[in-house]
């Protein structure tokens, strides 16, 4: 469940319900894909069963994203990895990377592996 606490920083992100709009005490806010739909709620303890976030994996940016993002600060060093500066992770996470192993963990899938005539 700790896994869980970075949900609010995917507010904006699809899920197999619609789009994530906000979440409030343990709950998530969906907007189903008719616009005209009420806000549905959703449990969090939901993520990965009922409600699947739809996420990018950091290596399938494409080259004009990969430029922006090391302009906004990301730095590849050896032997520790990444380190971003906060332009760099809010730009991230502006486009749906999943920077906390949502998907290895099951809570949510890698956007490129959706069928995207069913979303």
């Amino acid at each position: 469940m700790d896994r869980l606490k970075c949900i609010p920083f995917y507010v904006g992100c699809q899920t197999n319900k619609g789009q994530l709009i906000g979440t409030s005490n343990e709950s998530l806010l969906i907007r189903p894909g008719n616009s005209q739909a009420t806000v549905e709620n959703y449990e969090m303890q939901e993520v990965g069963t009922v409600v699947v976030l739809y996420l990018r994996k950091l290596s399938d940016l494409t080259p004009e994203e990969s430029v922006e993002l090391i302009s906004n600060g990301l730095n590849i060093g050896r032997p520790k990895g990444y380190s971003f500066s906060p332009e760099a992770f809010l730009f991230l996470l502006t486009l749906h990377v999943d920077l906390f192993g949502l998907i290895q963990h099951g809570f949510a899938k890698d956007l490129k592996s959706i069928d995207h005539g069913l979303t």
